[in-house]
């Protein structure tokens, strides 16, 4: 089914690191990279209740979204963004990224 393409990005940030720094962070990475790349159509900062981040990015498809994940791998404001961080020794690599193809809207 045609329709947006979802990823949601848990993140961990590093010890002594604060949601400040996380917002100038991704402030930093929207205008350096997100926001320049064609198929994203909207990226949202989430903050859980218990206190830890994700970044939910709406893609126009799937394609979109492969294209910028590749693009991802050789940026240096993606590197930027993610040195606020925290990486686990035994993350996967695809790092806890959880993405979610279109099947039905509601209106």
């Amino acid at each position: 089914m045609n329709g947006p393409y979802v990823m949601l990005a848990p993140i961990q940030l590093k010890a002594g690191l604060g949601e400040e720094a996380l917002i100038e962070a991704s402030d930093a990475f929207q205008a350096r990279f997100a926001g320049r790349q064609q198929g994203i159509l909207k990226r949202l900062l989430l903050r859980a209740t218990d206190g830890s981040y994700a970044d939910l990015v709406f893609f126009a498809s799937k394609d979109a979204a492969d294209r910028v994940v590749e693009a991802e791998k050789t940026s240096e404001a993606c590197l930027d963004y993610f040195k606020i961080m925290e990486i686990p020794e035994d993350a996967s690599p695809d790092m806890g990224v959880l993405s979610f193809e279109h099947v039905k809207t509601y209106e």
